[in-house]
């Protein structure tokens, strides 16, 4: 049957969304795939985040493809519920997953030659395939600031954040607004911190998950972005945001630095943030300059002594440490070719990276049944 291989010719790095959903898409076409991650666990990114999270996309546009999260579950899934959702996916596809596979090496197999070699700390395999599924969130990433070595406080990533309880009576400062920031902010005022700041550098857009409390704001990304029209959208979106919720400027967040349309990029979606922030529940602080022993100083000259810094500072893809495969990453380490596509380094291809307002795992169903598609018309050439 053209397009199918031999046992290891098509190995997918890394079983979160993006991995399983693009082996799911390839075994639909009768392709196998074998899928290595260096966790214990199916899930275990989504099982070892806050304990407060959900999802922001609706249940209905989060499922993978070619099986659909039941519909028995909540409009907005909580993280332990996708965790779950992703092992029983993996189950009813009938996916070879292999855990506790840490990928250290993707290279050609021979110079200018076709085929590639993936090396992990188990073994050393041959394929003609290979699709990087490791995502945006592979590796946390936090600044070295001057003077946060002689901190005395508590100085972590986001990674590392559970409950908003483990800082009862605490004077937290969370770094980024992001949607880590503003969840993780809102978070610890629920739970009896003594007081909570946020340092923002880039004031974010803000805008609720149903827009007036009826529209699912994920359906107006899926709707406006074919438009092709992105500034207007974001122009309209701006006021949108302002009438819904008000000119945050007078709690100290200055309007938004960019759009999300324009940039490409989603919004921060308001899940309590912005009802703390107006109840001076969540003081709004400058970037960070540097620390000393007690205290944080900021760029606008000002300081306060803290006590916990939680940085929800975004993460890397780690690709630059096992990817040696000159020209495929950018700078910033980010794949230089859209996910489910054909790249530079032929049989190589990228999923789950790019960014949209349309929901992350939206795009993951959808390029992952593009890719196998790529993939399929690759091998029967």
């Amino acid at each position: 049957m053209p397009g199918r291989n031999e046992e290891g010719s098509i190995i997918v790095v890394g079983a979160g969304a993006a991995g399983l959903s693009s082996a799911a898409a390839l075994q639909h076409r009768g392709i196998s795939a074998t899928v290595l991650d260096r966790d214990s666990q199916i899930g275990g990114s989504w099982s070892r985040r806050y304990e407060s999270l959900h999802l922001h996309t609706l249940r209905r546009f989060s499922g993978l493809a070619h099986y659909p999260i039941p519909s028995k579950l909540p409009t907005y899934l909580s993280k332990d519920q996708y965790a779950d959702y992703l092992k029983e996916y993996a189950v009813a596809q009938g996916l070879e997953v292999l855990l506790g596979e840490e990928v250290i090496a993707v290279r050609p197999l021979v110079a200018g030659g076709s085929g590639w070699e993936v090396a992990s700390n188990g073994r050393t395999r041959k394929a003609r395939v290979v699709v990087i599924a490791t995502g945006h969130y592979c590796e946390p990433w936090l600044p070295t600031w001057p003077g946060s070595e002689s901190f005395e406080g508590t100085l972590i990533h986001s990674a590392d954040y559970v409950r908003g309880a483990d800082y009862g009576g605490r004077k937290v400062l969370v770094v980024g607004l992001g949607n880590s920031g503003a969840e993780i902010a809102s978070d610890l005022c629920n739970h009896g911190t003594a007081e909570v700041s946020l340092s923002v550098r880039t004031p974010p857009p803000i805008i609720t998950r149903e827009m007036f409390g009826l529209v699912p704001v994920q359906l107006l990304g899926i709707v406006m972005t074919p438009l092709g029209v992105p500034r207007i959208v974001d122009w309209v979106g701006a006021r949108l945001r302002t009438h819904a919720l008000g000119d945050l400027s007078v709690y100290g967040l200055a309007p938004a630095a960019w759009g999300p349309f324009t940039a490409r990029r989603p919004a921060v979606i308001d899940t309590g943030f912005v009802q703390r922030l107006k109840q001076h529940q969540i003081n709004i602080r400058p970037e960070i300059e540097s620390f000393d022993a007690r205290a944080v100083s900021y760029t606008d000259g000002s300081s306060e002594q803290i006590d916990v810094v939680i940085a929800a500072t975004g993460y890397h893809t780690g690709l630059e440490k096992f990817l040696q495969v000159p020209g495929l990453i950018d700078d910033s380490g980010q794949p230089r070719f859209c996910s489910g596509g054909a790249t530079a380094a032929t049989g190589l291809y990228f999923m789950g990276f790019d960014d949209t307002v349309r929901g992350h795992l939206f795009e993951i169903n959808r390029n992952s049944r593009r890719l196998a598609g790529e993939i399929e018309r690759y091998l029967a050439a």
